[in-house]
């Protein structure tokens, strides 16, 4: 199967849904599967009303939440919404959850606890399939027309990754884009899968990571490093198991320096973005630099990889990734 390119944070930085509209309408145009949105409630426009207004503005392109949480939005509310926007876009929405991050501390809330979460994916699957759940009055399901949603979690600790083997449908795999890292995630989530009894080949797997290129290397890296930093804490905050020996101490002066409380791209100096750092988590180079490095996922196995393009050059990659790499695939 060819390799299967989407957008992540289509609407970053974007204070107005007319361009919102249009970078969703050129990704189609394009030839991606799909664009993802994240949920920032107050700093971005509200992911599920904004991806129904794309929904009629396009015909083929995925529409997914990449991703929303279970603290400001109970587990009913979010399968009432997917399903309202796969049923306005005709089957093309895709739910994406976590447990929450940068929008929940920075109101000074807590993540969902994990075993409360899966309570909760597994409530709204139950829904989105069209089952019926137990409620203190009886029982509910979705009453309206239902086209079943599926459920993708985005998470880096061994103990969420099994959790996402066991219940969901899908992984976005922050975990970067480094083979060794994907495997051992791989392993976590089979576990998971073969505790629940489920085949680990029934859980799809999206590698995600930063985009950039440039007939400049040096410079697309350089240009990745900020906006990368929140991705990369966000998995820290949960296991070092994953990072080299030799790379620890970089790692740790990293997370000791950053700052979630300050703006997305000022939280640490990026000087403190280690070149493990950009290589684990991007894709950055030349255009034959990032053909490689996905032409390694698909030889992995990996056939759908989810790109965030850097906010200060968002066009230009975007053009950029369909131009130079993405025809590299089209005969895969």
């Amino acid at each position: 199967m060819a390799m299967r390119f989407s957008l992540h944070s289509v609407h970053g930085g974007v204070k107005n849904s007319e361009e919102i509209f249009k970078r969703v309408q050129r990704a189609e145009q394009l030839g991606l599967e799909g664009v993802f949105l994240g949920e920032s409630q107050l700093n971005s426009l509200d992911s599920f009303q904004v991806l129904a207004a794309c929904a009629v503005k396009t015909e083929r392109v995925l529409l997914g939440i990449a991703v929303t949480n279970m603290v400001y939005r109970d587990p009913t509310v979010l399968a009432g919404a997917a399903a309202s926007l796969n049923e306005i876009s005709k089957g093309r929405a895709v739910l994406g959850l976590g447990t929450g991050d940068g929008p929940v501390y920075g109101m000074g809330r807590r993540p969902t606890p994990l075993a409360k979460f899966e309570e909760g994916v597994k409530t709204i699957r139950y829904l989105v399939q069209g089952k019926a759940i137990p409620v203190p009055t009886g029982r509910v399901a979705i009453g309206f027309n239902l086209r079943p949603v599926p459920v993708y979690l985005s998470m880096e600790g061994p103990k969420g990754l099994s959790l996402a083997g066991r219940v969901a449908d899908g992984v976005i795999l922050g975990v970067g884009v480094d083979l060794r890292v994907l495997e051992w995630a791989r392993q976590r989530i089979a576990e998971g899968a073969l505790e629940a009894g489920r085949p680990p080949s029934d859980i799809d797997l999206i590698a995600a990571g930063m985009i950039c290129v440039k007939d400049d290397g040096e410079e697309a890296r350089a240009i990745v490093r900020r906006r990368l930093a929140n991705r990369a804490h966000h998995n820290f905050r949960f296991t070092l198991e994953t990072v080299p020996p030799e790379e620890l101490e970089g790692v740790r002066r990293f997370m000791a320096a950053f700052n979630e409380m300050k703006p997305m791209e000022e939280r640490v100096d990026p000087g403190l973005v280690t070149d493990y750092l950009v290589q684990r988590f991007a894709i950055a180079g030349t255009p034959q630099e990032c053909i490689a490095r996905i032409r390694a996922l698909e030889q992995a196995g990996i056939s759908r990889i989810m790109l965030t393009p850097p906010r200060t050059v968002y066009h230009e990659t975007v053009e950029a990734l369909a131009r130079e790499i993405m025809p590299a695939f089209d005969a895969s």
